[in-house]
């Protein structure tokens, strides 16, 4: 099942939350530095920004169908191996429902 990821602290008119469950939170990182021409041809296709946010979807209660005031902060640290974003998700998993 789909869920569906809400920013704001109002549902679409017709919409009602039926359910709330515990607040969930995932932190991620994406390398954002130059990985090399190896690395770069191995992981061509990999999308660590839509990695993190299915994570963070998966992370919900099965049964939620939505997650609620979801808030996204962001911070960044350089290492040897290179420099990486680390993006944190933070939201109400709930079941809402049309009127």
């Amino acid at each position: 099942m789909e869920k569906a990821l809400f920013t704001t602290e109002n549902l679409p008119q017709g919409l009602v939350v039926k359910d709330v469950f515990g607040m969930i939170q995932v932190t991620g990182a994406v390398e954002v530095s130059n990985k090399g021409m190896m690395r770069g041809l191995f992981e061509r296709k990999k999308n660590e920004y839509q990695e993190v946010i299915e994570s963070f979807v998966n992370s919900a209660p099965a049964e939620a169908n939505a997650i609620l005031g979801v808030q996204v902060s962001t911070s960044s640290q350089q290492f040897r191996n290179g420099t990486f974003l680390y993006i944190t998700y933070i939201g109400t998993p709930a079941i809402i429902e049309g009127q």
